[in-house]
């Protein structure tokens, strides 16, 4: 499999999971907080869990995985993993689209650091393991 492809399925991979954190926040937004530790958190995690966009976001969690196992099975783990610190900026850009959330500067720094360290690992780090 060629390079591009693999990062193909990594873009994708990261996608996918970030909708995903947007679906189970959307999902959670509606059904409210779970409450107090013990056993109602249990009882409203269970039923929170089987809400529509709480489940529509495991599921795109679930397709994220098997695409993030076929590059798993091409990329180091150790080059590989970093790459989906992309998908801090890349969920909050989307949180603040669809929720409006507010950004604070030390936030977008720490971002942008996260990413320059990305471009140093995807410009020397071995891609093979």
């Amino acid at each position: 499999m060629r390079a591009w492809t693999v990062a193909l399925f990594l873009l994708i991979a990261i996608t996918l999971g970030a909708f995903g954190q947007i679906s189970l926040k959307c999902g959670m937004k509606q059904f409210g907080a779970l409450g107090a530790p013990g056993l109602s958190m249990v009882g409203g995690l269970a039923r929170a869990v089987i809400t529509p966009y709480v489940l529509l976001g495991l599921c795109l969690y679930a397709v994220s995985s098997a695409f993030w196992l076929v590059v798993l099975s091409k990329w180091a783990l150790s080059y590989a993993y970093p790459m989906i610190a992309t998908n801090y900026l890349l969920v909050v850009l989307l949180s603040r689209a669809f929720f409006r959330e507010n950004v604070l500067p030390l936030q977008w720094i720490g971002i942008v650091l996260m990413v320059t360290g990305l471009v140093l690992v995807a410009g020397f780090g071995a891609k093979t393991g």
